[in-house]
């Protein structure tokens, strides 16, 4: 895996500091996240590579190589000390910063394309064909599988602070489910287009989706009210992330751009927007203090932004 190497990028963009540019993956990144002390960035792709970054200065820290197909997700665990990422058939789980392999999970029936933590830490929650299917951790052990009507989920999130999860679905809808159950508690006819990502915002009430069909919506989890909708990428939205402090939505598609959005207000123009990819983008993440924005590529790289305040 000694091919991963950083390069710097400073691209001229009218809308923000140019970004720093990690290049070194050979197929297209499907996956960004950052370490919840904000010190490390993890991206993942159809190469089958895991790279850990160290985040101030853009360079390599570890890489994992134990996939053998393309992978989709990735998530930390809240304490940090863990990295999780999934292929189409297997969960690995790695040591931070060490790289070293923690644990390998076998996901069953499910194809896995999104992963989760619990805010505590205690469950990891997989998305994938045939709904979502939750893990004990660290033991690793199966706790439910959660499918109902639901075929496929393409992503998944936590609440905040209560037993409840939410995924964005293939069938265009928005479903919140009760981890102790199993069950239903709330369907939302979100798109008309399948939901390529939804996250939840830091107030526990809200979810915002991300659709095939172009648009970014909010909504509000109690009744299922549409609260806010953006006409945020023609060809499709395929990421979506949530500012810490709430008051951000940052949104990618297949336009090769990233749109920051105020989460409240009627607009048809983004506050900001990042125009740097070669290609669709395809996974978004905010670093814990809200000023950089980390996205991800079929063009291969991953790009943080400084956003400031």
């Amino acid at each position: 895996m000694s091919y991963l190497v950083l390069l710097l990028s400073m691209c001229v963009t009218a809308s923000a500091q140019p970004p720093l540019t990690l290049f070194g993956h050979r197929d297209a990144v499907e996956s960004v996240a950052f370490s919840p002390d904000g010190k490390y960035v993890a991206s993942a792709g159809l190469d089958a590579g895991v790279a850990l970054w160290t985040a101030r200065t853009g360079k390599v820290k570890k890489v994992m190589g134990g996939h053998r197909e393309g992978v989709w997700a990735l998530a930390f665990s809240p304490d940090g000390d863990y990295l999780a990422s999934s292929d189409t058939k297997t969960i690995e789980v790695w040591a931070v910063p060490s790289g070293k392999s923690y644990k390998s999970i076998t996901p069953h029936s499910h194809t896995v394309l999104g992963l989760r933590f619990s805010p505590g830490g205690e469950y990891l929650g997989a998305a994938g064909y045939g709904g979502l299917g939750l893990w004990t951790f660290p033991d690793g052990e199966k706790y439910k599988v959660l499918n109902g009507p639901v075929e496929t989920a393409n992503a998944l999130d936590f609440f905040p602070a209560v037993s409840y999860m939410v995924s964005g679905n293939s069938n265009g809808s928005v479903t919140v489910w009760n981890m102790t159950d199993g069950k239903i508690t709330r369907t939302i006819a979100a798109h008309t287009e399948a939901v390529r990502a939804v996250v939840m915002a830091p107030d526990g009430k809200h979810a915002v989706s991300a659709g095939l069909d172009g648009l970014v919506k909010v909504w509000r989890l109690s009744d299922g009210a549409l609260v806010n909708s953006f006409a945020a990428h023609p060809g499709g939205a395929r990421a979506v992330a949530v500012s810490p402090n709430g008051r951000r939505i940052a949104s990618g598609g297949m336009d090769g751009l990233v749109k920051v959005w105020n989460f409240s207000g009627a607009q048809k123009k983004p506050a900001l927007e990042l125009k740097d990819h070669d290609g669709s983008v395809e996974a978004l993440a905010f670093s814990p203090d809200g000023r950089t924005l980390a996205s991800a590529s079929k063009d291969k790289t991953v790009k943080l932004w400084k956003l400031g305040k």
